[in-house]
């Protein structure tokens, strides 16, 4: 409540100590506090919308004087296209139906400027319940709406800023894959019409047909990332459980992934010991096992994985450790964000996605997923997933 030391009325004459039981003080009482409220405009209507009472809160917010306005339709606080729209007659309507009505919009102060304001309509009914006429209450939110806009607009340059950087991004990421398929093809091309007869031999056909089905496998897995982000936005990722054993699961990612582990100079233990079965969709564990995994070789290159998965107390456990280049602390908190990518997108490029889809289909399975790291010292993600769903 605002302090009321010193507001006009506040006179010792009118002192509020001691306990008082008669009506007149009671009324005294709300009268000062009126009075002394200054960042309320606290004021009555009659039946029809006509401003009946006016107190120096309404004064110092609207800006108009009491003989000024004391008889005027409070319509008058009104924007013109308000007006039109019959605003200030439905607001009345409401709070006669209902008893109260409230909204946000733009006022009028006498000056003509605008301001946000809040407003609050009560019905105000005698003791037989009969409508005698309307309270209002209006709050400047000025400054509120200006703060809040400006956090909008940070948000929206901010959005608008990963967004460029995002499309920077994939279209690096696309075109990398497509540029040694296009060679590998148009080598392919140069070599059947060089050869004669059109004839090639098979080693060579082999070779570039292994180097183009893997740029696309890329690209299809980029598309798929794309859509699954896509999916998980307008909320139609939807999960396809079964009976699953993760643990074949899990053997079966890994060594898919051995050669990339030799090409980049990474050996994967593996710790995964015994069944864990439960109910989930096995295709999207996979996807996070893999997200997990190709991260650990990407970001730990030349170093150790450990890879284990256990039951333990009704949950999954499935940790992925490297000991790579690690994340900062501050980026932590962020690093299953959409498009985020805590280091280098030159040095190591990558959608900023797998950790986003990673956490978002755990999260769907009812379960966690964390990490922990420390520059240069790698990095450990630890998911646990209920081995029943909840």
């Amino acid at each position: 409540m605002e302090d009321i030391k010193g507001c006009p009325g506040n006179a010792e004459s009118h002192a509020l100590t001691g306990p008082s039981d008669s009506k007149q003080d009671a009324a005294d009482q709300l009268r000062l506090l009126i009075e002394c409220v200054t960042d309320h405009a606290i004021l009555t209507l009659d039946l029809h919308g006509h401003v009946a009472s006016w107190n120096p809160g309404a004064e110092r917010i609207k800006g108009y004087r009491s003989e000024e306005i004391v008889g005027q339709h409070f319509s008058r606080f009104y924007p013109p296209e308000a007006v039109a729209a019959n605003k200030p007659q439905r607001g009345l309507d409401v709070a006669t139906r209902e008893g109260r009505f409230e909204e946000d919009g733009w006022r009028v102060r006498k000056d003509g400027s605008r301001f946000w304001a809040n407003v609050v309509i009560t019905a105000l009914l005698d003791e037989t319940g009969q409508l005698r006429g309307f309270g209002k209450v209006t709050r400047d939110f000025t400054a509120r709406y200006q703060a809040q806009e400006r956090r909008e607009m940070e948000r929206l340059r901010e959005a608008l800023r990963i967004r460029d950087d995002f499309l920077s991004v994939a279209s690096h990421e696309l075109r990398t894959p497509l540029t040694p398929l296009h060679l590998k093809l148009t080598a392919m091309r140069r070599a059947i019409d060089q050869a004669p007869n059109g004839a090639v031999s098979s080693e060579r056909v082999s070779r570039d047909l292994d180097v183009a089905v893997r740029q696309v496998r890329k690209l299809a897995e980029l598309v798929d990332d794309l859509l699954d982000v896509s999916r998980i936005t307008v909320g139609q990722m939807k999960l396809e459980r079964a009976p699953t054993d993760l643990t074949p699961l899990l053997r079966e990612v890994v060594a898919r992934y051995l050669p990339q582990a030799t090409q980049v100079g990474c050996s994967v233990r593996l710790d995964a010991p015994a069944p864990v079965r439960g109910d989930w969709d096995a295709r999207r564990v996979e996807q996070v096992m893999t997200n997990l995994l190709s991260n650990a070789l990407k970001y730990g290159a030349g170093k150790p994985v450990d890879v284990s998965l256990h039951a333990e107390a009704g949950m999954a456990r499935l940790t992925v450790r490297d000991e790579g280049i690690g994340i900062a602390q501050d980026a932590l908190p962020h690093v299953f964000d959409r498009f985020m990518r805590a280091v280098s997108g030159r040095n190591y490029g990558g959608l900023g996605l797998g950790l986003y889809i990673a956490h978002q289909v755990v999260t769907a399975h009812g379960g966690d997923i964390q990490v922990r790291s420390e520059l240069d010292h790698g990095s450990t993600f630890s998911v646990r997933l209920p081995l029943a769903p909840i």
